[in-house]
């Protein structure tokens, strides 16, 4: 089994007690009604946002065209909280609960307002229950505190304990809500993951978590010691952990996933559209009495709404349930024309687009809300004006692929060239640093051909990360790129861990024994040459603030630094800052040249898994 429960006796007591002390709303506590009677329930839910609000760009392959086999390409607007609040309310009745799965940060309305934006969409969708996201601490805990006060919503996550040396001590952050609909009462429980909120946030020692199977397993038991006998997990642990938690815990009826951005789909719809489907929807997986729990998640970043039907019968058991991941969309709709261009499609093509797409299950129209527009419409100003600086040009597409794919020495290279050149921007801004790394989740878009403006940058690096540097030996460097490895490939699915960098090359065997999956690291040296790392010679690391903590997986990064406190140092530099420099100060003419791979940290990537 992927994940080991770790609990003992003392833990269990003291989380009873724990639990008994905060429980859920007072209201909805107390023995069921003896008149128990079937329940059907529909459940609206978005999960991982990371602040974007506005409708995307994004093709989608929809066959409207019996001329066009196989279906055509159509450009449109993709999702948006605008759109979402339309169809959710659309949706809503009284047998309706409306949830988030949690995730801030990701765009400049993050950067620029700092989960005010966020807070303010969120209290106007009516949510019945918020879960945080391991993002929610990227701020830091008194930041979350802050935000959580402006919130008219309950938030919760089941499995949090702040103590009181964090500003998060008495706030209003619950275990659980039960909501009672027509009569009978329906638990939603939260749960955060434990391991990729310590490492991959700035939450801090002062908050203290309890296992994540443990932590509903005691929770259900409480809540059915009350009669209740319906149960929803608003789950942030990731679509293989949350399969995990379903094997484990008795009387989860549905988990309503986030974290890992899954699209989940039986219809065949989605993969015909050209998206990458993980899994069905809903996932089935069997609890321990062999009772089929059932998995949801609706993707990324307000590109859809997840829309679930479930009937219970009296006894809290599911006899029936249906649902999907809806796409949410709007024109002007453009098409390709003879020549590949981009066009406007006419009357006619936006009529058999309509048609098609109301003949599909998995895909609506929906009209953009005022209401959310004229909430967004002051940020929105405030950023176009800081968005006008242009700072350069990008003659090739940068993806930002966190793990990379299979290639030989000498072919073309894959993996986060954006990566790369926030590494080289960091080597470039700091003359100490003989090196740089950064971690692969820390870059959070491509760099996309064409010119690069301030707004661009922001949105590839979004964190209030600073730029560190940590003198450290070549033995510790490779040690150091192999946790970053080992860690994108745990249990944790934190595949941002992946290491990039500048000023090192190296080859990569994804499946290799912990510690060795990075090998034949080369150094470049001041007149452009590479020769193998010598593992007692010291070297000045640049990397973010962020790993240079020891989180991601980093550890030895944190190590050092606690053993050698004159080995850190602190610039107090924004990461975007070298980003910004780099265009302005290094690159000739402003202008990013294609990837040259003798440059690029990856000579080889070989796949063992």
């Amino acid at each position: 089994m992927p994940f080991q429960l770790r609990f003992s006796a003392l833990a269990v007591t003291g989380l009873s007690l724990f639990l008994a002390a905060c429980g859920g709303d007072d209201d909805h506590h107390g023995d069921a009604s003896d008149a128990a009677k079937p329940l059907n329930l529909q459940v609206l839910y978005t999960n991982d946002h990371h602040s974007y609000f506005e409708g995307q760009s994004f093709d989608l392959n929809l066959d409207y065209d019996a001329n066009q086999p196989g279906g055509e390409t159509v450009r449109l607007s993709l999702g948006g909280f605008p759109r979402i609040i339309t169809a959710m309310n659309d949706y809503r009745d009284d047998h309706t609960l409306v949830l988030n799965n949690g995730e801030l940060n990701g765009t400049l309305y993050f950067s620029l307002f700092k989960g005010e934006v966020d807070f303010k969409v969120f209290n106007t969708l009516g949510l019945d229950a918020y879960q945080l996201g391991n993002h929610e601490f990227d701020e830091g805990e008194a930041h979350l505190r802050d935000l959580l006060e402006t919130a008219n919503f309950p938030v919760i996550t089941g499995n949090i304990r702040p103590t009181v040396d964090s500003p998060l001590f008495n706030s209003d952050i619950k275990p659980y809500v039960v909501k009672e609909i027509d009569g009978e009462k329906v638990a939603v429980i939260g749960v955060l993951k434990v391991e990729k909120t310590r490492e991959s946030s700035l939450v801090t020692d002062a908050v203290e978590f309890d296992d994540e199977i443990l932590s509903v397993r005691d929770h259900i038991y409480a809540l059915k010691d009350q009669g209740i006998n319906k149960f929803i997990v608003l789950s942030h642990l990731g679509y293989e952990f949350d399969q995990v938690l379903a094997e484990n815990v008795r009387d989860i009826d549905v988990i309503i996933g986030g974290d890992t951005h899954n699209v989940l789909d039986s219809t065949g719809e989605l993969a015909a559209m050209g998206l990458e489907v993980d899994g069905d929807y809903p996932t089935v997986v069997q609890d321990p009495d062999g009772k089929p729990v059932y998995i949801v998640q609706a993707w990324e970043y307000a590109k859809g709404l997840g829309r679930l039907n479930i009937d219970f019968d009296a006894d809290g058991v599911v006899t029936d349930i249906d649902g999907n991941m809806e796409l949410l969309v709007g024109g002007p709709y453009q098409v390709q024309d003879a020549g590949g261009a981009w066009v406007t499609a006419d009357a006619d093509q936006t009529a058999r687009i309509n048609g098609v797409i109301d003949d599909l299950t998995t895909i609506r129209t929906a009209e953009e809300s005022q209401q959310i527009l004229d909430i967004l419409a002051p940020y929105k100003e405030q950023m176009e004006s800081f968005k006008q600086e242009t700072l350069g040009q990008v003659t090739e597409p940068m993806p930002f692929e966190r793990i990379p794919a299979p290639f030989n020495a000498g072919d073309t290279p894959t993996g986060s060239y954006a990566a790369w050149v926030v590494a080289d921007a960091f080597l470039k801004y700091l003359p100490k640093a003989d090196v740089a790394i950064q971690n692969a989740g820390g870059v959070r878009a491509p760099l996309n051909d064409g010119t690069f403006t301030v707004a661009n940058a922001y949105d590839i690096l979004p964190f209030s990360n600073t730029v560190v540097t940590i003198d450290m030996t070549g033995a510790e460097i490779v040690k150091v790129l192999n946790e970053g490895l080992d860690y994108a490939q745990g249990i944790s699915a934190s595949t941002g861990a992946f290491p990039y960098s500048a000023g090192l090359r190296y080859d990569v065997t994804l499946g290799a024994p912990e510690g060795t999956g990075i090998e034949n690291v080369e150094v470049r040296d001041d007149n452009g040459n590479w020769a193998p790392i010598v593992e007692s010679e010291t070297y000045s690391v640049a990397t973010n603030s962020f790993t240079g903590q020891g989180k991601d997986g980093y550890v030895t990064f944190g190590e050092v630094q606690a053993a050698n406190p004159d080995a850190f140092e602190n610039s107090n530099v924004t990461y975007v800052v070298p980003l910004l420099e780099y265009f302005r100060e290094e690159l000739p003419d402003q202008t990013l040249p294609a990837l040259d791979p003798n440059q690029y940290s990856l000579k080889s990537v070989t796949d063992l898994r």
